[in-house]
């Protein structure tokens, strides 16, 4: 008897076949054609040895090794297929912990109504948010301390796999109150090199493409304060003649702030959800993605990219 070459297959139709006593009925139960599943039972009973099945009238019956067999296979195979389905089922399940990463404007104003939403759904999911320069997100997933991240689109790794989401224009924010009159949509670089800035630190992504562009027009940037989140530098602006570059998202109280799009194609930038290639999504990564996108589709102002609605719609 060659035991190894008895793969589950022929044991399923076998099963099946002394269940149903009938060649016909248990092909159209398997989804197979009826020579297919006899030759299934002739190979087993090949790698057998024995007779397993004898042919009574236009069904079948089972011999004494036949019966043998289907006594102690058939609690085997229904507790192998329990265990099956129990497996799928909770890997269905929004449970454990979701390990977030975020650039920190993103995480306060997309990341925490997301999974605040999420968790009112699923109350036993644990959640950690780490908030993060994007370049740390990397680093973060390559070496598996979160699950998913959310920063700017930038391949540059191979072990990192990404989904574009939005792209958006940087914006000087300043208190209205400090404004002279009424002022356009738009701010030129000239006049943004005329104010007293305070930017996120050259550790920064945002801080150091804002340096560049400034630098290829040749620009002076006048920054008298640098700090490690969007949110001091918000803050700061609130107190007085200060102005900052940052996300639109950064903002909450647009009636408070002047929020005005910097007129320069070299700042703008592109939000992408990133993880690291080859990882399989589990039930709450999946299920905190479509949350994010779809509250995303919700803003105004936010156009989503084409991977985005794919994806949301997968």
């Amino acid at each position: 008897m060659n035991i190894s070459a008895i793969d589950l297959r022929l044991l399923r139709s076998f099963i099946a076949t002394a269940r149903l006593g009938s060649v016909t009925r248990a092909a159209n139960l398997l989804h197979l054609t009826q020579p297919a599943l006899s030759q299934h039972l002739r190979e087993l009973r090949g790698l057998m040895g024995v007779q397993l099945l004898d042919r009574v009238g236009r069904g079948v019956a089972l011999t004494p090794a036949g019966i043998e067999l289907f006594s102690l296979l058939e609690p085997l195979l229904e507790d192998l297929d329990t265990a099956l389905a129990s497996v799928h089922g909770r890997s269905k399940e929004v449970k454990g912990r979701l390990r977030i990463g975020a650039i920190d404007t993103y995480s306060r104003a997309l990341v925490i109504p997301a999974v605040a939403e999420m968790l009112v759904a699923h109350p036993e999911l644990k959640v950690s948010i780490e908030e993060m320069p994007a370049a740390q997100i990397d680093r973060a997933l390559t070496e598996n301390e979160i699950d998913i991240g959310l920063a700017f689109s930038n391949l540059s790794s191979a072990d990192i796999n990404q989904c574009t989401l939005f792209e958006e224009n940087l914006v000087l924010i300043r208190l209205r109150a400090m404004s002279e009159g009424r002022c356009s949509e738009r701010v030129s670089m000239e006049e943004l090199a005329d104010l007293r800035l305070a930017l996120l630190n050259r550790n920064f992504a945002m801080r150091r493409q804002i340096d560049s562009a400034f630098s290829r027009a040749g620009l002076p940037l006048d920054v008298r304060v640098e700090a490690a989140n969007v949110d001091s530098l918000v803050r700061l602006v609130g107190r007085g003649d200060w102005a900052t570059i940052a996300s639109r998202l950064a903002i909450d109280d647009a009636k408070r702030f002047e929020v005005r799009e910097i007129d320069h194609a070299d700042l703008s930038r592109i939000a992408a959800l990133r993880w690291r290639r080859g990882r399989s999504f589990s039930a709450a990564t999946l299920a905190f993605i479509h949350l994010l996108i779809d509250r995303l589709q919700r803003l105004p102002g936010i156009a989503l990219s084409r991977e985005a609605q794919a994806m949301l719609n997968a």
